[in-house]
This record gives C-alpha cells, sequence and structure tokens, in this order.
C-alpha cells in the first residue's frame, strides 16, 4: 500500500505525452479529461502518502518532476496553439529551471535536505492547472476567455514569488548567519 502515492505520481508521467498528443491532434475534450485526471492526481498523491504514512523523498521527488512536466507542457502546447502568450510559458520554465537547479546544488552541498513545497509553490501549481483548465474549457467552447488575463496576472504574481521565496530559503541555508556583507577597509 505504500506504495501506491509513487504509482499515482508516475501514471501522471505517462499520461503527459498522451495529453499532448490528443491536444495538438485537436481532440480537446479527451485532453480536458485527462488533464483534470492529472491535476486530481497530484493532490491524491500527497494526500495519500500522508493518509498513509509513506512519504518518501522518491515520492516526493517524483511527486515534483511530474508537475513541473505536466505543467511546462501543458504550457507550450497552448502556447503553441497560441492560446496563451509565450511569456508566461518562458516564466514558468525559468522558475522551474531556478528551483531545479538550487535542488542539485543543494542535495550536492547538504547533508540533510527534504524536499517541502512551500505554500506560495503550492498556490502557484494550483493556480497554473486552473489556467490550463480554462484554456481547456475555451476549447471546448465551454466557457469564453473574458478573465484569461487576470488569471495570467495571478500565475505570473505567484510564480515570481514562489521563485523569490526559494531563493531565499537557498540564501538563507548557504549563507552562515555571522557572514558580514561590509567590507573593511
Amino acid at each position: 500500500m505504500n506504495y501506491i502515492p509513487n504509482i499515482i505520481s508516475g501514471l501522471r508521467l505517462l499520461f503527459i505525452p498522451i495529453f499532448a498528443l490528443f491536444m495538438v491532434n485537436g481532440f480537446y475534450m479527451t485532453s480536458l479529461y485527462i488533464f483534470f485526471i492529472m491535476g486530481i492526481s497530484d493532490a491524491l498523491d500527497g494526500m495519500l502518502a500522508r493518509y498513509l504514512k509513506s512519504e518518501s523523498s522518491v515520492g516526493a521527488y517524483l511527486d515534483a518532476i511530474a508537475d513541473k512536466i505536466m505543467i511546462n507542457v501543458s504550457f507550450l502546447v497552448l502556447c503553441s496553439m497560441n492560446i496563451l502568450p509565450y511569456y508566461i510559458f518562458f516564466i514558468i520554465l525559468i522558475r522551474d529551471t531556478a528551483v531545479f537547479f538550487g535542488i542539485l546544488i543543494n542535495i550536492r552541498f547538504s547533508v540533510k535536505f527534504v524536499m517541502s513545497p512551500m505554500f506560495i509553490s503550492k498556490l502557484s501549481t494550483f493556480v497554473q492547472i486552473i489556467l490550463v483548465l480554462i484554456c481547456l474549457l475555451f476549447l471546448n467552447k465551454i466557457i469564453s476567455l473574458t478573465y484569461i488575463q487576470s488569471i495570467i496576472n495571478v500565475v505570473i504574481v505567484t510564480t515570481v514569488f514562489s521563485v523569490v521565496e526559494y531563493m531565499y530559503n537557498f540564501k538563507k541555508q548557504f549563507i552562515p548567519k555571522n557572514f558580514n556583507y561590509t567590507s573593511k577597509t
């Protein structure tokens, strides 16, 4: 039973290319269902891991990797279809790349590194998923994109705040507390 959350994250990874394939071939309703399932699985795997008391570093990494790939592929496809502007994709990609390299550096130099997402990061991912769902609903002619710029703005703000918080925490971990920034001349 302890491996079920990791299987859910792994299945989300397997669904990503299927989602992209359906999107580029115009099967938007199927894409909506697949993305909805992937979005639910993002919440489900973590809750299940906590419930089963089977949280693991492998599971945390697998979940984070699945999230980042799911979001970046979704945004790339939507941008290539001219549904979203490319700058939103680049902002998210730069943020995820910075976090990824921060994690690699942290693993390399830190004795104890625990993968634990921050609230702003979870909020950012949630808002990104909502934006993709809204775009998919639009492609299925269920809603209009009336407030899309407002949602894009929320995605940008939460994404930027999350990278700033990651950078602050990274700096806090690697710069000694007694480090003095002033020079003695």
